[in-house]
């Protein structure tokens, strides 16, 4: 129910100057309560939009520190573990250069190694007294320590990089020449295999020499194309080289002998045995027991008669006599 007092009206009255018309607002009684909780309702709502703002501000800022420390702190961590692979390749260079000329020293003594071979064991000590001696990994040092610069890595691994690549070069030629030093070897090794340089029996008794003689039967001189070599019977006959055998058969004047093809034009005989232990076309080695000395055929008593016959030549066998059974095995 409403009150007298409500009904009650208020002129607001607005005069703009002299002669102008006056405004005249008539306001209820209650719009003074109400405009003053208005202003008051607008002015909460304004501060609690500003309050709401300001708390939503702040745990957006805490909450984006807190990422920018945790990734701060996650690149901090990550530049102190690149700094240290970065020392630690740094130092794993340091000693790959080392390795570098350590490795160099040992290529040049192999190079010197295959110069001796190549030229001779005079060359080769010439050649090694004249080098230097290569670097001791045991040497004693010492310094100021000075940090190393970008450009002190940058010149070591260039310095190491070209090391290397002529490293690699110069183990290329190596292993080229020292391809050739091997078939050179192996040519030698394999001449020195067919070639007759062994006595061919244990005994080392020359009964007679190569050349002319008195003949043993008829007292007439005669040309003897071999040496005699005394021996017991039975004693082994050797294979003086590699070789295949071509004949291996009894002859009226020979004996039981046996004829050996080394190649190269040198064949071998071995006369008057006892026993043949070998037959035609068979290869045999340097060394080899081939038969055992006898006195077979035209023969005054046990011995071994030794030929060499080189392209078709019977030829002093004495200067083929060089070398012992044992020391080519």
């Amino acid at each position: 129910m409403k009150t007298k007092g409500d009904k009650k009206e208020l002129t607001l009255m607005l005069i703009p100057g002299a002669g102008q018309r006056v405004v005249r607002f008539k306001l209820r009684r209650i719009s003074l309560y109400l405009f003053p909780t208005t202003a008051i309702i607008v002015i909460l709502g304004f501060s609690l939009t500003i309050y709401v703002q300001n708390t939503s501000y702040q745990n957006t800022t805490h909450k984006l520190t807190e990422t920018f420390n945790g990734q701060e702190k996650q690149l901090t961590d990550q530049l102190m573990l690149k700094d240290s692979e970065l020392e630690k390749l740094q130092i794993e260079l340091i000693d790959l250069s080392k390795q570098a000329e350590q490795f160099k020293a040992r290529l040049e003594e192999i190079r010197k190694l295959e110069d001796k071979f190549s030229s001779g064991p005079a060359a080769g000590k010439s050649e090694a007294a004249a080098g230097s001696p290569p670097p001791s990994s045991l040497s004693s040092v010492g310094g100021p320590a000075i940090p190393a610069e970008e450009r002190d890595m940058t010149g070591l691994a260039s310095k190491t990089r070209s090391e290397l690549s002529g490293m690699i070069a110069d183990i290329e030629g190596l292993i080229t020449s020292l391809t050739e030093s091997e078939r050179k070897l192996q040519e030698a090794r394999r001449l020195k295999r067919i070639t007759p340089t062994i006595w061919p029996s244990d005994s080392r008794s020359i009964t007679s020499t190569f050349g002319v003689r008195r003949d043993p039967f008829s007292g007439s001189p005669s040309v003897h194309a071999g040496i005699d070599i005394d021996g017991e019977l039975n004693d082994p006959v050797y294979a003086a080289a590699d070789g295949i055998v071509t004949a291996a058969e009894y002859n009226p004047q020979k004996g039981n002998f046996i004829a050996i093809d080394h190649s190269r034009g040198l064949q071998t005989e071995y006369l008057h045995l006892n026993r043949t232990d070998v037959r035609p076309g068979s290869t045999v080695r340097k060394g080899q027991i081939i038969g055992r000395v006898g006195s077979t055929g035209r023969s005054t008593g046990t011995h071994l008669h030794y030929e060499v016959h080189k392209n078709g030549v019977k030829i002093n066998p004495s200067p083929y006599l060089i070398s012992n059974r044992k020391d080519e095995e």
